[in-house]
C-alpha cells in the first residue's frame, strides 16, 4: 500500500522528471583509439596491480608502442602500458587466450611464439612484475601446442594454476590437454583425452562445489568426447584424483559441438559454448545444478562465447555476448528469456569482464549501438540504490519510510533501516543533496 507523506505529494511526483535520473550507457572512453584499425580483436582480460590486463589478437593498442596482444590499461588515468616487448608471432594466427594470477605473478596463455622474447615461453609465460619467465613447458617455437584457458585456485592440494588447452606434451611428459603448474613443476591431469574427426581441447575451467558430497572440483569445458577412458561430452570435473562425466543430458550432436565458458552464479554452474544440447534440443547456455542440466533461456542461434553477471542499476542479471545477430550479439537474460541489450555490436563479442564496478566488453567490434568503438568498451551502471522500503516493515513507499529516511539523514537511523543508512545512492557521501535526489526518484517509481 503506497501513501504519500503529506505535503510531500509534489515533491515525490515531481522528482523522476525534475532530477536527473540515472540510465545505464556505454563509456567509450577506452575505446578511443583502442585496438589499432584492421588488427584484432579483445578476447581476455583480468585485474592485475589495479589495472586491467587485456590479450587478444591485435597488433597494438592505444596507440602504444610494444601491445602485442597484451596490455594494461589504467582507468584512473585512461592510459595504456605494456608488458615487456608483448607477445611474439607464432607460425600463424597468434593470440593470447586467458590469464591467471599465483603468487602475485601474472599467468599468460594463447598461442604465440614467445613472452617479449624470453627463451622457451612459447604459450604461456609468467610475468613476475618486472619481466616475463618461463614455465619449462618445453614446446618448440613452431609447434602447434597452445593454452586456452587458465585457473588460479587453491581448492585442491593448495596453490595451483591449471591449463587447458591442445597440447599432447608438457616439461617432457605426455599430456592430453590439461597440466597444473605449482610454482615449481609442471603436472600432466590426463594422457588421453579424445574426439573422433577432429583435435580435443579444452576451452574453459572453473571450481565448483555442486553440494553433493564431493566438495569442489575441478570442471573443464571444451571440445572432446571422453578422458583417460571416462565418458565426458564437452565436461568433465576432477576431484584431485580421478576424472567422472557431468550428469547425462548434456551432450551434442557434431564433434564441433563445444563448451567455450564457464561462470558460476547462484550456487549453479552455467556454461555456454556452441551446438550444445540440452535433453536433445539445441541450446548455447546450460546450467547445471548438481543433479541436472536445465536450458537457459532460448537458443540464441549463434555461438555464446562469455557469460558475466551485473548490476547497471536493475538488479544483477546475466549476460552474455557471441555471434547472435538477432540478440544484437548483446544480451540479457529476462525473465529466463534472452533480451537484446545497449543497442548491439556490429561483429561479434568475444569477452565480458567486469572491472571497477563497470563491465567491460570485448571482441571484434567496431561499432556499439551504432556508435564506433574499436574493439573495447565499458559499459557503466546506475548506482546500487536504497529501497522505497526503507524502514522494512514490508509497506513500501509510506509515510512512514519518508519518515525514517529523514530521521536517518538527522542521523537517527531505525534498526531495521536501509543499510546503506542516510548514503543512499552509495555513491559514499552520506546525507548529500544527491542521497535525497535519489530517494525521491525510487519513491516515485524510477532508479538512482
Amino acid at each position: 500500500m503506497r501513501s504519500i507523506f503529506t505535503g510531500l505529494v509534489g515533491i515525490a511526483a515531481f522528482s523522476a522528471a525534475s532530477f536527473g535520473q540515472c540510465t545505464p550507457h556505454w563509456d567509450y572512453t577506452v575505446s578511443t583509439p583502442g585496438v589499432s584499425v584492421g588488427t584484432g580483436y579483445v578476447g581476455a582480460m583480468i585485474e592485475y596491480q589495479g589495472d586491467l590486463v587485456m590479450s587478444g589478437s591485435f597488433m597494438g593498442i592505444g596507440g602504444v608502442a610494444n601491445t602485442k596482444y597484451i596490455a594494461r590499461y589504467n582507468k584512473a588515468t585512461n592510459t595504456w602500458s605494456p608488458f615487456g616487448l608483448g607477445l611474439g608471432d607464432a607460425p600463424s594466427n597468434s593470440f593470447g587466450t586467458s590469464f591467471a594470477k599465483m603468487g602475485g605473478d601474472l599467468y599468460v596463455g594463447g598461442f604465440f611464439a614467445d613472452a617479449s622474447g624470453v627463451a622457451d615461453t612459447k604459450s604461456i609465460a609468467r610475468w613476475d612484475g618486472t619481466q616475463f619467465n618461463s614455465l619449462g613447458q618445453g614446446w618448440a617455437n613452431n609447434s602447434i601446442n597452445q593454452v586456452q584457458s587458465l585457473l588460479s585456485s587453491s581448492a585442491i592440494g593448495g596453490p595451483r594454476v591449471y591449463i587447458g588447452g591442445g597440447f599432447d606434451n608438457i616439461a617432457g611428459q605426455p599430456a592430453a590437454n590439461i597440466a597444473m603448474w605449482d610454482g615449481t613443476a609442471l603436472t600432466p591431469l590426463a594422457t588421453s583425452m579424445n574426439l573422433v574427426g577432429i583435435n580435443a581441447v579444452v576451452f574453459s575451467m572453473a571450481m565448483f562445489d555442486d553440494g553433493q558430497g564431493g566438495g569442489t572440483q575441478l570442471y573443464i569445458g571444451g571440445r572432446f568426447a571422453d578422458i583417460d577412458g571416462v565418458p565426458t561430452k564437452m565436461i568433465a570435473r576432477w576431484n584431485g584424483t580421478t576424472w567422472s562425466g557431468v550428469g547425462t543430458n548434456l551432450g551434442n550432436t557434431i564433434a564441433t559441438g563445444e563448451i567455450d565458458n564457464m561462470l558460476i552464479w547462484n550456487n549453479e554452474l552455467y556454461v555456454s559454448g556452441n551446438n550444445i544440447r540440452v535433453d536433445g534440443v539445441l541450446q548455447q547456455v546450460a546450467k547445471w545444478n548438481g543433479v541436472t542440466w536445465t536450458a537457459v533461456g532460448q537458443n540464441p542461434t549463434g555461438r555464446v562465447w562469455t557469460l558475466e553477471t551485473f548490476d547497471d542499476g536493475s538488479g544483477e542479471k546475466l549476460y552474455a555476448g557471441g555471434t547472435a545477430v538477432a540478440l544484437g550479439r548483446i544480451f540479457r537474460l529476462e525473465g529466463n528469456v534472452w533480451t537484446p541489450y545497449g543497442g548491439g555490436a556490429d561483429s561479434q563479442v568475444i569477452r565480458l569482464f567486469k572491472f571497477a564496478g563497470e563491465m567491460f566488453m570485448g571482441g571484434s567490434f567496431a561499432n556499439v549501438n551504432g556508435v564506433p568503438a574499436s574493439h573495447i568498451i565499458s559499459r557503466v551502471g546506475c548506482p546500487a540504490c536504497g529501497t522505497a522500503d526503507f524502514d522494512g516493515d514490508g509497506d513500501i513507499g509510506t509515510d512512514a519510510d519518508i519518515e525514517a529516511f529523514f530521521a536517518c539523514l538527522a542521523g537517527n537511523c531505525c534498526a531495521t533501516c536501509y543499510a546503506g543508512g542516510a548514503d543512499f545512492n552509495a555513491d559514499g557521501d552520506i546525507g548529500t543533496d544527491a542521497d535525497i535526489e535519489a530517494f525521491f526518484r525510487v519513491l516515485a517509481g524510477g532508479n538512482c
